[in-house]
């Protein structure tokens, strides 16, 4: 196993090395977008609530959109598109018995074409998304109940683009969509996530690279080739958490909690020292987390400040695709609080250090002497839990960090000296 992941890597390193021979090639491997995604979910099963008598009554679902906020990029000379989207309010079509929707949190995933995207040209794509989806439903005191679940989607569609729009029309399908749910604190009943729908999108499409053409770029590339300088960055980006295990305090004492609720989408802040002849970075990073679940008249709120301290190592260049792997500390302020009909009944703050593990990539359109680039970095911290009445409160999350946008000051004013020079 060991030599076969060294053969790879090795092939990825001198292709690399051939590849970057051809630069009009190597800025054509990414193309980044923004844009609109929308999802209509259609023919939802029904499901249960309780009247004011405390009797069983259906409830029939209507049929509602998503709209989302969409970031990405197509890769490998058009043949995927790797992207993020960031759901925002759900719209039903018309009102229901009580208030009930599906919700979509943060979209995370990938399209695959066969034939590579091409301008004024049709493609078919397969795709893939994971993404937490959120089933809410109030009772008739208008009390929310919520449940979140993480699912694969996948799919299938047409896209079409042109120099400056990108367009998509798909089927998705989601698996294993039944689900029991809390109609009260303590009664439960059948029910069911949407099963499939449609999804559209269209993208204004954006060049990054046409600085990386200027002769001060190969310079500066060479310079940082040779020694470990200028190598300042400063970041900002968003970022969501995707909760990987159940929590044994939840399960234990309120049960009609969302397990799997997510954070609210949150900034990751950082700063840190980029190595280059070395390839490899140190960091500090900021981020401030919080999470609520709310049902039945109990709300739990926990807040986080967390700060990280981190080192990583890049893997390879890849046509300006270059993963980086690494290990860190994290040092987190929390506190716990939690309100029961009105009335306070937890309120703990808690200091705590735990170990994580970081891994991403850089896009870098001009080799190691990029003044600005976006990263992407997904960290987990695998021992990170509290204790509250002797039962697990699990806050192991994996935090995916999908556009970071890092500047490089020291390069800026290296780059300007150079230019001026010419």
């Amino acid at each position: 196993m060991s030599r076969s992941i060294i053969l790879i890597l090795s092939l990825f390193y001198f292709n690399s090395i051939a590849q970057d021979l051809d630069l009009k090639k190597r800025y054509s491997f990414a193309k980044s977008y923004f844009g609109i995604d929308i999802n209509y979910f259609y023919g939802l099963q029904n499901s249960a609530f309780l009247d004011e008598e405390g009797e069983l009554q259906t409830l029939n679902r209507n049929n509602f959109i998503t709209p989302a906020l969409n970031f990405g990029a197509t890769h490998f000379w058009g043949h995927a598109d790797f992207f993020v989207s960031i759901a925002t309010l759900s719209k039903q079509f018309a009102p229901s018995e009580v208030d009930n929707s599906v919700k979509f949190r943060a979209i995370t995933g990938a399209r695959f074409f066969p034939l590579a995207l091409q301008q004024n040209s049709i493609r078919p794509y397969l795709s893939y998304k994971f993404a937490p989806v959120r089933l809410n439903q109030s009772n008739i005191a208008g009390e929310p109940y919520r449940k979140t679940q993480v699912k694969s989607i996948v799919g299938t569609g047409v896209a079409y683009q042109t120099p400056k729009i990108y367009a998509y029309l798909g089927y998705e399908l989601l698996p294993n969509t039944e689900t029991d749910i809390f109609i009260s604190r303590s009664q439960t009943t059948a029910s069911s996530f949407p099963k499939a729908f449609i999804n559209f999108g269209i993208n204004y499409t954006l060049e990054l690279t046409n600085g990386s053409y200027s002769g001060s770029i190969p310079r500066l590339d060479s310079l940082l080739r040779k020694k470990n300088i200028l190598g300042w960055f400063f970041g900002v980006g968003p970022s969501s958490a995707f909760p990987t295990t159940t929590s044994e305090y939840i399960q234990d004492y309120y049960p009609f909690l969302d397990d799997k609720s997510m954070p609210s989408i949150f900034p990751e802040v950082t700063a840190g020292y980029h190595f280059s002849k070395s390839e490899f970075a140190i960091s500090v990073n900021f981020r401030p987390i919080r999470q609520v679940r709310n049902a039945f008249a109990f709300k739990q709120t926990i807040e986080r400040n967390s700060l990280g301290v981190e080192i990583y190592k890049f893997l390879f260049d890849y046509h300006g695709f270059a993963p980086f792997i690494g290990a860190g500390a994290l040092h987190e302020k929390i506190t716990l609080n939690e309100v029961d009909n009105g009335s306070e009944i937890t309120n703990e703050k808690i200091t705590t250090t735990t170990p994580s593990i970081i891994f991403g990539w850089d896009i870098r359109p001009g080799r190691r002497a990029d003044i600005w680039l976006l990263r992407t970095n997904l960290r987990y911290s695998p021992a990170l839990t509290i204790t509250q009445n002797n039962s697990k409160l699990s806050l192991q999350y994996l935090e995916f960090n999908f556009i970071q946008f890092v500047v490089y000051p020291q390069r800026i004013k290296k780059y300007r000296a150079m230019t001026a020079s010419i």
